[in-house]
């Protein structure tokens, strides 16, 4: 049985999972940016391993909280930089 004071412990670290996951991801796709292609292909890869890992930590705060409070869903988590401009663009012409 979990205690209230047990939850707020789990939503601590899974925001701080969520938290280094995101920043991860960050620096890994600017590193990406200056290396050479192989390097570059598995910054990429583990850039997308840290956006799983803090997906999934968002997805669990989602579940226990209601609300994703890092990041967001997996389509805020995945889709690229030019898929959400798009949709914030969307029935606005």
């Amino acid at each position: 049985m979990t205690t209230e004071n047990t939850t707020a412990l789990l939503h601590s670290i899974l925001g701080e999972i969520g938290t280094a996951a995101n920043t991860l991801g960050g620096e890994l796709m600017e590193a990406c940016a200056t290396a050479d292609a192989c390097t570059g292909r598995r910054l990429h890869a583990l850039g997308a391993l840290a956006d799983k890992i803090g997906w999934l930590a968002d997805l669990a705060l989602e579940k226990t909280t209601g609300s994703a409070e890092i990041v967001g869903d997996a389509e805020d988590w995945f889709l690229p930089p030019s898929y959400h401009a798009a949709k914030s663009m969307e029935g606005k012409q």
